[in-house]
């Protein structure tokens, strides 16, 4: 009695042991493959904005204008009345050849942290002759007068003021790094107007 009892406890803990093996053994997936590990997501995930902040297009100094394409972009001190402001641009032949100018200037706006503004810079419309081809001697200089309000109508008293510009001639042409003599008060318009050369 007491031989089959023990016989009895013997077999159990025969048939136990294996089931109890395969309990603590790690997992292993079918074809002998361990499973990978879920990535750790990380406690503070980092934020990606949303779209880059603008920045400035790549211009020449004034300094090296005339050294490197042979012409000079400069801003003058304008006229202030009633809101309504104007400054005129010049652009000097200062190479040894003559030079083509087309059409109105191409011009961003930069603020005082030096990144352009959006401000939209549409054809003038107090200077309206027709854009014309001129080629400059020289030597030779033509104007373009730029213009806006400084009209501020939003509620917060917020404006854009332009500290510098970048100018092109010409839509594609070389771009120039332009200091312009006092800040550009454009309020809210969010608006330039630029004559043709003359």
């Amino acid at each position: 009695m007491i031989s089959g009892v023990v016989r009895l406890r013997r077999l159990l803990v025969l048939l136990v042991l294996p089931l109890v093996a395969s309990c603590t053994q790690s997992w292993q997936a079918t074809g002998g493959l361990t499973p990978t590990a879920a990535p750790s997501t990380p406690a503070s995930p980092s934020v990606v904005p949303s779209s880059a902040a603008p920045t400035a297009p790549a211009a020449i100094e004034s300094v090296s204008a005339c050294s490197l394409i042979g012409v000079l972009i400069t801003a003058d001190r304008g006229d202030a009345a009633a809101g309504y402001r104007e400054m005129p641009l010049t652009v000097r032949n200062c190479g040894t050849e003559p030079y083509e100018v087309r059409g109105r200037p191409d011009i961003v706006v930069l603020g005082e942290d030096g990144r352009p503004l959006k401000v939209a810079v549409v054809a003038s419309s107090h200077y309206t002759p027709a854009p014309r081809r001129l080629v400059l001697k020289p030597g030779e200089a033509a104007r373009s007068v730029l213009s806006w309000r400084n009209t501020v109508t939003n509620i917060g008293g917020w404006s854009d003021t332009g500290a510098s510009l970048v100018v092109a001639v010409s839509v594609g042409g070389d771009r120039q790094l332009v200091a312009v003599p006092a800040t550009l008060d454009l309020g809210d318009t969010g608006r330039l107007e630029a004559s043709p050369w003359f």
